[in-house]
């Protein structure tokens, strides 16, 4: 027996407990030995308390809640639930800190998932998962401010970007350029721009008080500003000149296809003859919402299709009904990922775009949500996906067209200007 097991923080453990530990050492001993017997016989695979988890399987959305049955005991799942219990034993007898139960399993759960070694994974609790839907869907809790870190370093706080129209800010009077100093009397002006949103977003009351340093005035104010659940703008667009539009997507949520929409309809008012698409640090998002996106501008056929484990191919198409009849210039980079990835594959299998940029992330998998009775979620890898031409770009990305480096210290984007090049030269 190790002297470091007698003792815990200067405290001797009864006589009893030590018979207890030494029992639980030889009984690990034990199953150490039997592991090696198994291994001929048996694949190894995780199961006992953790059971419930080890048979799902999950889309990029919820489908439907999986309810799963009891597992049946091997003798690996036996060794694994033993294992679990003297771990849980020796917190009981050892451990000097605090101990939550349900903060255990939860990092069980998470545990188990973490051991597929899948960035992409996860494991979210009922809350998270809400939390989560809704960014996927769009929306967030907020007031409709933008802030960051002034420009120069006259004056205290942070600065506020831009307000959005018709959110809480804006009725409330909040102006671009005022500079926020506290939240609900908590001092911001030493603290980071996620810090603060945290504060904003995360504040227990649903109304809370901001107080701003508006340098026109010359003047301290408090405004009350209740939050609301608003959309997140995925998509801008302006006019470059009188004939170029220029439109960025920076995720692909619930609400991209109709606001790609009503940009799209905008540029065209304007006069738009040439189209330019920026995807450059699009992290992706939902499957459905860029093939939605990408319906308005492809000709009939093949988006995507996805082929799971067991070789089942499921393909989305378009129906051809709006092909986009103007030069289209998509500009890409080592950010590009996912969703933006099956955008930029079909426009350039189907060659109604010039691809401009830098390789692309070369995320080709698709993620599925499963919900567990208790309302938690698992998220696991399930498919591949492929270009319309059947390519497989995971782990590879999407060589461009024109390939055009931006370096870190280059102040022009070079990017932008090599794909308006492109576009003055098409007809």
């Amino acid at each position: 027996m190790n002297e470091e097991l007698k003792q815990t923080d200067g405290q001797e453990l009864s006589g009893e407990e030590l018979r207890e530990l030494e029992n639980l050492q030889i009984l690990c001993g034990n199953k150490k030995r039997e592991r090696k017997d198994l291994r001929k016989n048996i694949k190894p695979f995780l199961a006992g308390a953790a059971a419930m988890l080890a048979v799902l399987a999950v889309v990029w959305l919820v489908k439907q809640t999986v309810w799963l049955p009891g597992a049946t005991d091997t003798p690996t799942s036996i060794q694994t639930d033993t294992k679990i219990r003297a771990i849980e034993r020796l917190i009981d007898m050892v451990y000097v800190g605090d101990k939550d139960e349900e903060a255990l399993a939860e990092g069980m759960y998470r545990g188990l998932i973490s051991g597929l070694g899948d960035r992409y994974a996860d494991y979210y609790t009922e809350e998270e998962y809400e939390e989560l839907l809704s960014s996927q869907e769009g929306y967030y809790e907020g007031v409709g401010i933008t802030i960051g870190v002034p420009e120069t370093d006259a004056g205290e706080g942070l600065e506020i970007i831009e307000v959005k129209e018709d959110s809480p800010a804006a009725k409330a009077g909040i102006q671009a350029g005022d500079r926020l100093l506290a939240v609900n009397q908590t001092d911001v002006t030493g603290l980071t721009v996620t810090e603060t949103a945290a504060l904003i977003r995360y504040a227990k009351e649903e109304t809370i008080t901001l107080t701003l340093l508006r340098e026109s005035e010359d003047a301290q104010i408090s405004v009350e500003v209740t939050r609301e659940k608003l959309e997140t703008d995925t998509v801008a667009g302006k006019m470059l000149n009188d004939t170029d539009g220029y439109l960025a997507i920076s995720q692909f949520t619930g609400l991209t296809s109709g606001q790609f929409q009503s940009v799209l309809e905008q540029l065209q008012e304007q006069g738009m003859q040439k189209l330019l698409i920026d995807l450059r640090g699009n992290p992706g998002g939902l499957l459905n919402a860029v093939c939605d996106t990408l319906r308005q501008i492809l000709p009939e056929g093949l988006i995507v299709y996805t082929e799971d484990k067991q070789g089942n191919r499921e393909e989305y198409t378009c129906e051809g009904e709006t092909p986009l009849s103007i030069p289209l210039v998509v500009l890409v980079d080592e950010n590009t990922a996912s969703a933006a990835e099956i955008f930029t594959g079909a426009v350039k299998d189907y060659g109604i775009g010039t691809i401009v940029g830098q390789q692309t992330f070369g995320k080709g998998i698709v993620q599925d949500f499963y919900g567990l009775p208790d309302g938690s979620v698992v998220k696991l890898t399930v498919a591949h996906y492929y270009t319309p031409k059947g390519n497989d770009i995971h782990g590879v990305g999407i060589e461009p067209d024109v390939d055009v480096e931006q370096p870190k210290d280059e102040e022009n984007d070079l990017q932008l200007q090599k794909a308006l090049e492109i576009l003055a030269a098409m007809e």
